[in-house]
């Protein structure tokens, strides 16, 4: 609980400070802000996910060595090989990994001007960082509850990819749906259509 809580409070002063320097010096609406901390909230949770609620454990066992964790060898936490062995477990792990970067892909796009290919980029860097830190983590604690795994990058940066067209499809709907939105809507919804990607 202890370790939670200093996770948020760590994230949340990030956030904050983040948060100031976008308002006071890059001069950047509070609509903008708005759509970074949504993004930002997301990113943390993905985070929490995939790093602090098993790295937490790791922690503890620092300050319990004979606590037994059930976990893997670290020398068995590392998969280079794509796509060489999908399971059906893998498929439907691979599938969540592709929904878990939906968000990323759809919500990059709100606070940058980043088009299909950059966000895919991101994405995919995002996702090696991710690995890399469950691959340091195991090998210093000599046990993981993750493997650090090619497909997951791989699949990761397909849901980002998928997430940064579902966005070009909504904001051309939305275009399409409100036409009048210069003169009527709200300055949330504004920032929606006026995002550049889908500008021709």
């Amino acid at each position: 609980m202890a370790i939670n809580l200093a996770t948020f409070l760590f994230f949340g002063s990030i956030w904050l400070g983040i948060s100031a320097f976008f308002l006071l010096k890059k001069k950047k609406c509070k609509v903008y802000v708005l759509y970074f901390t949504i993004f930002y909230v997301y990113l943390y949770k993905v985070f929490d996910y995939t790093l602090f609620q098993f790295q937490s454990l790791l922690l503890l066992k620092h300050f319990v060595p004979n606590l037994m964790l059930n976990g893997l060898r670290a020398e068995k936490s590392l998969n280079l090989i794509p796509l060489a062995t999908l399971t059906p477990g893998d498929v439907k792990t691979s599938l969540l990994n592709v929904l878990l970067m939906v968000p990323f892909g759809f919500g990059l796009p709100f606070i940058t001007n980043f088009r299909m290919k950059r966000v895919a980029l991101a994405g995919a860097l995002f996702s090696i960082a991710i690995e890399l830190l469950q691959l340091i983590s195991g090998f210093m604690a000599d046990i993981t509850f993750r493997v650090a795994d090619i497909n997951d990058v791989i699949f990761n940066t397909l849901g980002a990819a998928i997430g940064y067209m579902i966005f070009a499809l909504f904001v051309r709907m939305y275009r399409l749906l409100f036409r009048n939105w210069k003169m009527s809507a709200a300055p949330i919804l504004q920032y929606i259509a006026e995002r550049p990607q889908v500008d021709k």
